[in-house]
């Protein structure tokens, strides 16, 4: 009778099953007339279907949140998929673009290079500038990175598309800057050139017109004036060396960013500050743009470069430089401008490692749901196979796995976007612990113990608590699985409600103890790396500060963490 029954629960699973192969055909019929987003590309072996590989709506989440263009390509160059800010540097509407060879937005001059980069990034990520043409024939300055991915359906190259348009025009203000600095110099010179030459002649002729004088060097000293309040305020740092590399004048900006203290500016050399490629390798000394252009006698732009200060962070800047020139022509000095880019490289590297560790997260359950699926639809003659159950509880666990992603993308997204809204209930804090405290109870080897001098009660959201609560004893169970204790600590001074969860593992250095709580930011221990996106804690800190409360850590190595949260105890609305 029990055999039976379970034939009977394996029917209704198979035939629900079919009812959802049959939703797949219809959505594949959809595709193909062109009410979802989809690719159909025929070839040698018939029509191929190109979609998302990892779960559309999971996928096109954070695709279609980036500012940075996006495509997919197959190994040809035709484009499979693009997302909406592709769309907007192209301006043309994502039909009349997906289909495509990427090649079709380009010069003819660049395709060479394009195709191969192309190459070459099937098996190293690569990166190039080039230049896009609009639907209006218009140029648009990229920057492309190219990863090859191997998927189900084949090779597919990833292109992340940064428009340049804006780092170009600071670039050209930055140029105007410098020829206008070099104006100026040069118009000095030819003052003093004249005054001299005033002088001599009044000199010789015995008959000196003080007036005349008077009026060249009050208008020398004017443009001196204009040129040191022009230097004084500039946002770009200035800095002028002799030809041996020996620093005669910085600016304001140029000594805050170099670590130049006030009256010390001629005890530096140029070569003081470690001049680094952006990989990090040693920039040679011939190669630095001052240098190279006292060398050249040719002005250098835009070169981006890392600087190590003595005893300071390493940073990036964008720096110009040329050479300085007396009235006779002869080069005396060079002059360099520069600019700090380090945040600008910092954002583009972490949404590259962000994409990066996305799109690994995301195709992970995939990956076991359709390997499960498969498995499934390989035994639907035979339901009563032993292995049918456990291949439905893994298929149901990559779909919690995915919905869990899918929320912490969903909720930062809303959190940034200023759409979080709370239902605020009164909640005794004890009991919500206690009810955190099951499922982790129930699949770990350490004890949960709870510390409350008194029932606490806050008027706050509920399912955000537990949320916030969930994600810091899971932490402490994941991050110190050695720990045999994790303790939970209740306590209320006047009407400020606070929560502390104390672990007894490896601890946190002090160097990454000011990023816990940033998006996208991966807690690493010894080493180890862990899953997730880097959004749980930057989720718990928006959820407490929309409490109107306050979230923070504190950790040393060896001696374990304890993360904490505040909240008003509150008033009902």
């Amino acid at each position: 009778m029990k055999t039976e029954k379970s034939k009977e629960e394996l029917l209704k699973l198979l035939e629900e099953t079919e009812y959802r192969l049959e939703e797949a055909n219809d959505a594949l019929e959809a595709i193909r007339s062109g009410d979802v987003d989809a690719l159909i590309v025929k070839d040698g072996d018939g029509h191929s279907i190109f979609t998302l590989q990892t779960a559309d709506r999971s996928f096109r989440i954070f695709i279609e949140q980036m500012s940075e263009g996006a495509v997919t390509l197959n190994t040809d160059g035709i484009i499979l998929y693009a997302n909406s800010s592709f769309a907007e540097i192209i301006g043309l509407p994502l039909e009349k673009i997906i289909g495509n060879a990427f090649e079709r937005f380009m010069l003819d001059a660049d395709r060479i290079t394009w195709n191969r980069m192309m190459i070459t990034a099937w098996s190293n990520q690569t990166k190039l500038e080039l230049k896009l043409f609009t639907s209006n024939n218009v140029p648009v300055p990229v920057l492309l990175s190219l990863k090859g991915l191997e998927l189900s359906e084949g090779l597919c190259m990833s292109v992340i598309i940064n428009n340049l348009s804006a780092q170009q025009e600071n670039q050209r203000i930055l140029r105007e800057t410098n020829d206008q600095l070099l104006d100026a110099q040069r118009e000095a010179n030819h003052l003093n050139a004249t005054l001299e030459l005033t002088v001599q002649e009044r000199t010789k002729e015995l008959t000196i017109n003080i007036t005349e004088k008077e009026v060249i060097e009050k208008k020398l000293r004017n443009n001196q004036e204009r040129l040191s309040r022009v230097l004084e305020t500039m946002a770009e740092g200035v800095i002028i060396t002799d030809l041996h590399g020996k620093t005669t004048y910085a600016n304001p900006m140029a000594k805050k960013m170099l670590g130049i203290t006030r009256n010390a500016t001629n005890e530096y050399i140029y070569s003081d500050w470690q001049m680094l490629w952006i990989n990090g390798e040693p920039l040679p000394p011939q190669e630095y743009p001052i240098y190279s252009a006292i060398a050249t006698t040719n002005p250098v732009y835009d070169y981006e470069i890392a600087v190590q200060p003595p005893g300071a962070e390493k940073f990036y800047i964008s720096m110009n430089a040329a050479p300085l020139r007396d009235a006779d022509g002869q080069i005396i000095a060079g002059i360099g401008t520069f600019m700090d880019v380090t945040n600008r490289r910092k954002a583009i590297q972490q949404k590259d490692d962000f994409i990066s560790v996305a799109s690994h997260e995301l195709r992970t359950p995939v990956t076991s749901l359709q390997g499960s699926l498969q498995l499934l639809n390989k035994l639907r003659d035979r339901l009563d196979a032993p292995v049918v159950p456990k291949l439905i509880s893994q298929a149901n666990k990559s779909m919690e796995k995915m919905k869990i992603l899918i929320d912490d993308l969903l909720n930062a997204t809303n959190m940034t976007e200023g759409h979080l809204q709370l239902k605020k209930s009164w909640i005794n804090l004890s009991e919500l612990i206690q009810d955190c405290c099951q499922d982790i109870r129930s699949g770990g080897s350490f004890d949960i113990v709870i510390v409350c001098d008194e029932e606490v009660k806050v008027y706050a959201d509920e399912h955000k608590l537990e949320q916030v609560l969930v994600n810091f004893i899971s932490n402490a169970a994941k991050y110190a699985p050695d720990s045999k204790e994790i303790k939970v600590c209740i306590t209320q001074e006047d009407q400020i409600a606070k929560v502390a969860v104390i672990d007894h593992g490896p601890g946190i250095p002090a160097a990454k103890l000011p990023y816990i709580f940033d998006r996208y930011y991966r807690v690493t221990s010894d080493g180890s790396q862990y899953s997730g996106l880097g959004l749980g804690l930057y989720i718990c800190a928006q959820i407490i500060y929309k409490h109107g409360g306050k979230i923070g850590v504190e950790s040393e190595p060896g001696q374990g963490s304890t993360f904490w949260f505040s909240i008003p105890v509150g008033v009902a609305d």
